[in-house]
């Protein structure tokens, strides 16, 4: 009975080990890119998560984008292409490239302390987002 005890506990472990990642399901708002303060920037991030695709979307200060993401075990994450609404912002410009810029580097994701944490193959801190407590 011990040892059913310590297999099924090794078991749930394994389990919570590799779903450690759905907890970044939801939306933010992108507090920091590249280590520069974007509150109130307007840069958001959705993430959805299912079975058939996982999807991450949002507004990166002036367009929207949306695209496709895989997760696999030790936090890594695989973005896809990303596509994006074609406006000009003039004011909003630079903040939009650089955000751009970011994502498409990210390699990594974690959550914590009601944060979304995107790195990249380093784990150097990209892109960091607060949940929206809705």
């Amino acid at each position: 009975m011990k040892t059913q005890l310590i297999l099924f506990s090794l078991m749930v472990l394994s389990l919570v080990g590799c779903n450690e990642l759905e907890d970044i399901q939801g939306s933010y708002n992108v507090v920091s890119v590249d280590g520069q303060d974007m509150k109130g920037e307007g840069i958001t991030i959705n993430i959805e998560m299912a079975e058939d695709e996982n999807r991450i979307s949002g507004n990166n200060s002036c367009n929207q984008y949306s695209g496709s993401f895989t997760l696999q075990d030790d936090q890594v994450l695989e973005l896809g292409p990303m596509l994006a609404t074609k406006m000009y912002c003039v004011e909003k410009a630079k903040i939009e490239q650089a955000y751009m810029k970011q994502l498409a580097l990210v390699k990594k994701a974690e959550y914590k302390n009601d944060h979304l944490h995107l790195m990249d193959e380093d784990g150097n801190l990209l892109i960091k987002a607060k949940r929206i407590n809705e």
